[in-house]
């Protein structure tokens, strides 16, 4: 069973994952919904990561796809965890999440940047100004954002026609595909890098 962790709002990211799983073959998966948290006055200089959804609450999404939810507080997701055990829980969407979860369960998570060179919300657009590399990595996440034991990271390829936004929704695609991948790398033991 898997569990994705996501707002309790239309998102693209969770959509987009959850399709993703389905049509890979994955049916037990349950959305764990934490309350959506608005960002104070928060607007990107340059917007880069695709926003258009397909606009259902999360019970339609659910009733849809035939995929079961639960929601949870997020103070109370490593009391659900434990009562509740999943083979593998991954972020679809969320914010800085409790440490005692990050201590007491294995969540994977999916970063638009390589790390450990780029890390925070903003990594492909420092790895641009930066002349770093390109990439996505997979990890399961720890007490400090952006760190914790390594799943897989891989580049992206640039190309001379790409433009700012071809790039960004390249990057956007290879997070999800890689956190797709993620679990069948875990369970042959390719996962540790």
């Amino acid at each position: 069973m898997i569990a994705l962790i996501t707002y309790d709002a239309p998102h693209r990211k969770t959509q987009d994952l959850l399709t993703k799983l389905i049509l890979k073959g994955y049916s037990e998966i349950r959305l764990v919904v934490i309350p959506w948290v608005s960002r104070k006055n928060f607007q990107p200089i340059y917007r880069h990561r695709p926003s258009a959804r397909v606009d259902l609450t999360t019970e339609e999404l659910c009733e849809r796809l035939n995929i079961a939810f639960e929601r949870v507080e997020i103070n109370e997701l490593d009391r659900y965890f434990t009562e509740h055990p999943f083979d593998h829980i991954m972020i679809a969407g969320a914010g800085i999440l409790p440490e005692d979860l990050a201590k007491n369960h294995k969540v994977i998570n999916s970063h638009p940047g390589f790390l450990p060179n780029m890390k925070g919300l903003d990594a492909f657009k420092w790895a641009i100004y930066n002349a770093q590399p390109i990439g996505v990595t997979t990890h399961y996440i720890s007490e400090k954002a952006d760190e914790g034991e390594l799943i897989d990271k891989q580049l992206v390829p640039i190309y001379r026609e790409d433009t700012f936004h071809s790039l960004a929704y390249r990057v956007y695609e290879k997070e999800i595909q890689m956190m797709v991948e993620a679990i069948g790398k875990i369970e042959s033991g390719e996962a540790s890098l």
